[in-house]
């Protein structure tokens, strides 16, 4: 996915970002906003959007410049549009546009006209106005792309940095966020720390531009600044483009006419590294182009309505579009029976388009539950398809649209570009794709400035730095395992087990490196545990929850057996036979199954109470069909597989692992009660084996919602076959995404560097196939 200095010579480096597609909210402000309270009891004082101010005044000799006038004086900064706080001559002074923005043959050595937005003059160098092709074609010398060339912004999550879409409602504030409405200028919505405000926290000057200015006025004007004298000159720059996005939603992204407005964009960049070129600087900055997501083709026609549902649609708010937010208009209203209603009505034929969750059902890797701006109601929309509240009365006679983006963000279509280029980054190197939340951090070590706390993982994009200035290195583990008593507890049930069952065995315990081929999940938290090793499996077993907080086993493409004639061995369960906790026997079950024991000693172990969980039944369809039908066919398609599962507690819904305190609110029959599951699927990257594999990883991994229904798939009344892995690919997620919900760190044993186990930990896999 996707992205200074003033002479050579120069050690402190100018950063330039160019943002194409529009954001989905303008991106930031350069201003510093604190995140709102989340308790309703004190809500903040609310702000003046705006003071007034007088338009009197002028603009000549002031045009962007860096230092906002405080009201009632008129300014003439890059963001005066934005507070609509220009002096009247704002436009006649710094938006010209006579003359175009370059040079042609006929302006070579022109008298200069003050008019004019650029200048090809003699004396253009000397003022710092020239166009940026002035040298390549008024003096020959080579444009940038003939050199030798050796070569996103806050890093949140929306839940975290508060801008949850275009158009949002906060309880707190009892207001409603939008881009056509002045409140947008209000900096209590804006809980994030975009890297101008890192860079100027940090004495770094920082320059942006967003529309309204002309996109060739915002280049040439950013030329000008790179000008100024060191201690005016900004050393990190962003530049934002509203197209090709616009174009996109008009057009549609398949559009032949989109190729204009993309030969447009690719014509702005020459203007920007020619005029880099022309100052002697395009081999010491460093230049980001990247996008903030992709386009699908959406349309009118492809449009669901809510008032197609028996619902009372003036009884709710819809936030419409490509994702459908819902809460009802009374805050006081249950969203319970409006979701019912929606599940309810979701057949074979009315689920096709969009699926109905309460936020904290949505797949965890979208990170959007844990913020109260966040509606309570989602549809989750499939490509292509919008919603809307109702018909309209008067059907339109044209669609305005045939484009759009905010779908489900592991569509192919909603990825993106990025590409850097400059001193810092290695010269045509191809990296994997990786998440927009990844690119604060990289932005921050080409600045050397210290990242305020994001949501991405500093180090995972090193290997696009010639010589990254922060190095990661493995965390320490917080708790090792403890050994294990010879008194009560786990030691004694399995002796019990063994002696009660009049079973004589030689238990062959299992090495680490069978089943732990990569390293011990460390715990990364205060844990009372200890390692299980049985024959076919090894377990983190919990003192403190009672059941395992991980389950590690590796299948190989030959040994892996499903025997349908394998008896269930709960008789032999300690957790059945003496009812120590009062949730029945039907919702336990165990991690390692029967149906992938290959002995009778491995049966037994796996009938162990320290090999159970307790799930529901409904979820157990899921499980069961995981282990003994899909579990194989991975194992033979990637010549064997390590498999890590066990429990995840994410009770109170934000996102990071509950710690015993929260677990223990929220207990079920004094048991505490998984909110998920989760799966890692470790294989060797080139076909080998596990016990040969010395090269790099791939992974797959999974967070399964453990609900006690399976409402979240329409047809989950037919056999597993037909509905339970299409569950699993929409539940992918990240292995950082389950390291953080289960307090876990994996792969601590591999022939990989570290920057390249972060880069597995960060990747996912989409299951999408490209278009």
């Amino acid at each position: 996915m996707i992205n200074e200095c003033v002479t050579c010579v120069c050690v402190l480096q100018v950063v330039l970002l160019l943002f194409l597609w529009r954001t989905d909210v303008i991106t930031a402000y350069v201003f510093q906003a604190s995140r709102p309270p989340e308790g309703g009891d004190n809500p903040p004082t609310h702000t003046k959007v705006s003071e007034w101010v007088s338009s009197s005044g002028s603009c000549h000799g002031r045009c962007f410049e860096l230092q906002v006038t405080d009201p009632p004086g008129c300014r003439c900064d890059n963001l005066c549009k934005t507070y609509y706080s220009c002096c009247s001559d704002f436009d006649h002074h710094c938006l010209k546009t006579e003359g175009g923005f370059e040079c042609s043959e006929e302006r070579c050595d022109e008298q200069r006209n003050d008019e004019h937005a650029c200048h090809c003059s003699e004396d253009c160098e000397l003022r710092g106005d020239c166009c940026s092709n002035y040298r390549s074609l008024c003096k020959g010398e080579a444009s940038w792309l003939q050199g030798d060339c050796e070569e996103i912004q806050s890093g949140l999550y929306p839940e975290s940095h508060g801008i949850v879409g275009n158009t949002m409602h906060d309880p707190v504030f009892n207001a409603t966020f939008s881009l056509r409405t002045r409140e947008k200028l209000n900096h209590r919505w804006w809980a994030g720390q975009p890297i101008w405000i890192t860079a100027e926290k940090q004495g770094v000057k920082a320059g942006t531009f967003f529309w309204v200015i002309p996109l060739e006025r915002r280049i040439l004007t950013i030329l000008r600044w790179l000008h100024l004298p060191d201690h005016e000159r900004p050393y990190v720059y962003a530049v934002h483009s509203e197209q090709p996005d616009t174009f996109g939603h008009r057009l549609g992204p398949l559009s032949s006419e989109l190729d204009n407005p993309l030969r447009e964009i690719d014509n702005i960049i020459g203007h920007l590294m020619n005029g880099l070129k022309q100052m002697n600087l395009h081999r010491c900055v460093n230049v980001i182009i990247v996008g903030d997501h992709g386009m699908e083709e959406a349309h009118c026609d492809r449009t669901e309505f809510l008032s197609s549902y028996p619902l009372n649609i003036d009884e709710i708010q819809l936030i419409p579009g490509s994702l459908g937010r819902i809460r009802p208009r009374d805050p006081k209203s249950s969203t319970c029976k409006l979701l019912c209603t929606l599940s309810s009505e979701c057949d074979l034929t009315s689920c096709d388009h969009f699926k109905p969750y309460l936020k904290q059902h949505l797949p965890k890797r979208l990170h959007y539950a844990n913020n109260r701006r966040i509606e309570d109601v989602h549809l989750l929309m499939e490509r292509k398809w919008h919603i809307a509240r109702k018909m309209p009365e008067k059907l339109r006679n044209r669609c305005g649209f045939f484009g759009d983006h905010g779908f489900d963000n592991k569509i192919t279509s909603m990825r993106t570009i990025f590409m850097g280029h400059g001193p810092s980054f290695k010269f045509q190197k191809m990296v994997p794709e990786f998440d927009n939340i990844e690119l604060y951090n990289v932005m921050c070590d080409l600045l050397g400035l210290t990242p305020a706390p994001n949501n991405g993982t500093h180090g995972s994009l090193n290997d696009m730095l010639k010589a990254p200035p922060f190095m990661p290195v493995m965390p320490q583990e917080a708790t090792p395992p403890e050994p294990l008593s010879d008194e009560g507890g786990v030691a004694y049930d399995l002796v019990t087990l063994y002696t009660r069952t009049n079973v004589c065995v030689c238990v062959c315990v299992s090495t680490d490196t069978t089943h732990l081929p990569f390293g011990r999940p460390a715990v990364m938290f205060d844990s009372h545990y200890s390692l299980l090793h049985h024959v076919e499996f090894i377990s983190g077993y919990s003192k403190d929850l009672l059941m395992p907080l991980w389950t590690s086993y590796s299948l190989s493409s030959q040994d892996v057996m499903v025997n349908e004639r394998i008896a269930s061995m709960s008789k032999y369960s300690l957790f059945c036979q003496h009812q120590i906790y009062t949730v029945t026997c039907s919702h336990i079950t165990f991690y390692w199954t029967t149906q992938l024991s290959t002995s009778p000693e491995s049966r037994i172990d796996a009938s162990l109470i320290t090999n159970t969980v307790p799930m529901f039944p409904a979820f157990k369809r899921v499980w069961s069909y995981l282990q003994g039908a899909l579990l194989r066919r991975y194992a033979e398609e990637n010549n064997g597989i390590n498999v890590v599962t066990g429990p995840v507690f994410d009770l109170d819904n934000d996102g990071l692992r509950d710690t015993t305190d929260t677990i223990t609110q929220f207990l079920e029959d004094g048991y505490p009660v998984p909110s998920h599951f989760f799966v890692v699927l470790t294989s060797c990257k080139l076909n080998q084996t596990l016990e040969d594999c010395d090269g790099d990883l791939d992974v797959f991994s999974f967070l399964l919602p453990h609900r006690e229904d399976n409402s979240e798939t329409c047809n989950s009344d037919e056999d597993e076959s037909r509905w339970v892995e299409d569950l699993l690919k929409l539940h992918t997620a990240r292995v950082r995404d389950v390291e953080i919900l289960t307090g876990l760190d994996f792969y601590r044993n591999t022939n990989m560097t570290y920057t390249d186990t972060l880069i597995l930990k960060t990747s996912m896999h989409t299951f999408e196939k490209d278009d």
